[in-house]
Order: structure tokens, then sequence, then C-alpha cells
């Protein structure tokens, strides 16, 4: 016997139990996000909001109200031959997951791996004092459309950048009016 082999065993089985997450039928999805204000200045995670370093308590009108809100990111992976569609929860290949106002980047590292490529959706979420707001109105917070990617098990699927704009001119302290967003 080679005296190499038991010891290449040794790490191969350190590495397997020091990386416990994995899973032969799973792979890991990357995305990350930049958002810009309706000029293409930027805001965060570079910009404006570098002070703060997040899109927590930026600010918002509501009719002759003023107020603060937080701009959330959910991400929605689901099945493109789906006939119900990605708001389906039958359609859905894991639960969409929301990821707060203080991070920029995401890592699911507990996908189901595939041969069909899944439909990925960025959606924009207000957080107002009154409650939550995916914004389904483009004129308000635009996110780029789905992108379709393969999981390959046991890799990494990076999805890229994905920019949101704001409709809201922060050098001009125009803030985002929460009526127009239908978040009335």
């Amino acid at each position: 016997m080679n005296g190499r082999c038991p010891r290449a065993r040794t790490c191969a089985l350190s590495l397997l139990v020091t990386t416990g997450a994995c899973s032969l039928d799973t792979g890991v999805v990357e995305i990350n996000w930049a958002v810009v204000d309706r000029d293409g200045d930027a805001i965060f995670p570079a910009g404006q909001f570098m002070a703060s370093g997040d899109t927590c308590d930026l600010p918002a009108i509501r009719g002759d109200e003023t107020l603060r809100y937080d701009l959330e990111v959910e991400l929605d992976i689901c099945d493109p031959a789906c006939a119900a569609g990605c708001d389906a929860e039958e359609c859905q290949i894991v639960p969409p997951k929301r990821h707060d106002c203080t991070v920029a980047r995401a890592t699911d590292r507990d996908v189901p791996a595939s041969e069909d490529p899944y439909l990925f959706m960025l959606r924009a979420v207000i957080v107002a004092p009154d409650g939550d707001c995916i914004d389904h109105v483009p004129p308000c917070i635009a996110t780029p459309g789905p992108r379709e990617r393969t999981v390959q098990r046991g890799l990494v699927t990076d999805l890229q950048v994905f920019q949101i704009i704001v409709n809201a001119d922060i050098d001009a302290d125009d803030p985002l009016d929460l009526e127009a967003c239908g978040c009335a």
C-alpha cells in the first residue's frame, strides 16, 4: 500500500468534517447588490451612506408626513417551468431569503443542485414603521429582471452584482415617495 494513501484519506475526511454544511446534493449561491439613486450616484455599499455602512433609516415621505425606512432585499429561487409563477409557494426551490439593511452581500450554502436552471429574482423590500412593502412598482425602486442559473453540486453559483435604483435624489435631499411605491 502506498504510504501517501492513508494521509490523503485523513485529509479528505478532515475536509469533509470541517465543511459539514456541504452536501452532495446542494450547491452554494452568492449574491451581492449595489444601490444607486435615480441620477446614478452610489448610495450603498459605497457613496452617500458609506459612513453608516448600510441602507437603514433612509429618508421618505408619505403625503405630508416625513418618515424613515429600511431598504432590504429578498431573493426568490424558483422553478421557471412551474406554471403558477415565482410568487407561488409550490414553485419555490427554497423559501425566499430576506437580507437586512446592514449587508450588501449574502451566501446561501444549502440550495438543491439541479441540471435544469433555476430562476433567481431579487426584490426590494421597504420596511417602514407601519409594515413591510415589497416594491412591485418599477418607478419606485428598480431591480434587474430575473436571472437563470444552474446550481451545481458542491460548487458556487455567483449571481454577480444586482444594481438597485432608488427613485430619489440623494444629493438634492429628495426622499423616496412611499405613496408612489404603493406603500400607503
